[in-house]
């Protein structure tokens, strides 16, 4: 454990004392009678009531111009007050304003931007269909194709028999 006489900086051995201190103060205020007589002495001005008037006078004038200075200064910032309150009020209900324009803005957007995902889901869904529908169509190209070789085959057929069977009409007769 430090004591105090140990810490760095503290010196319990230099220390003025109290005595010390009373006897400095003492020969600090003491006055002696040559410092008395040495001093000269001030004697108050001389008065004079007309330029005490006057300065008076002055002094109340200029208070009074003050006193319409602060006035006007007043009137002044009362009306700057009432102007700041009146921009704070329109700038408060601008923002209102403002605020739910941009709410019903976003309402929008949302409803849009989920009818888009709908327009894109349905989009999907017919490409899908005319895919199929490409595929069948092919296929019924395909069939009628085979419908039409078919077809005229059979046609063919039929001229072949019904020229046979003139033929062979022509031919029981004659």
């Amino acid at each position: 454990m430090l004591n105090r006489g140990s810490r760095i900086g503290w010196n319990t051995h230099r220390r003025p004392r109290g005595g010390a201190f009373v006897l400095l103060a003492f020969l600090l205020l003491w006055r002696s009678p040559i410092d008395a007589q040495q001093r000269p002495k001030v004697e108050p001005p001389k008065f004079n009531p007309t330029e005490l008037t006057q300065t008076l006078n002055s002094i109340i004038e200029a208070q009074r111009s003050l006193a319409a200075s602060i006035s006007d200064l007043r009137d002044r910032l009362a009306a700057a007050e009432r102007g700041t309150a009146e921009l704070r009020d329109a700038v408060q209900q601008n923002q209102a304003t403002a605020q739910s324009a941009i709410d019903g803005a976003v309402e929008q957007i949302k409803g849009m931007r989920e009818e888009v995902r709908g327009l894109y889901v349905e989009s999907s869904g017919i490409k899908g269909d005319i895919a199929q529908l490409g595929t069948k169509v092919e296929g019924l190209d395909q069939s009628l194709g085979s419908f039409r070789l078919s077809s005229g085959i059979v046609v063919a057929v039929i001229i072949v028999l019904q020229v046979a069977l003139v033929g062979l009409m022509f031919r029981g007769r004659g």
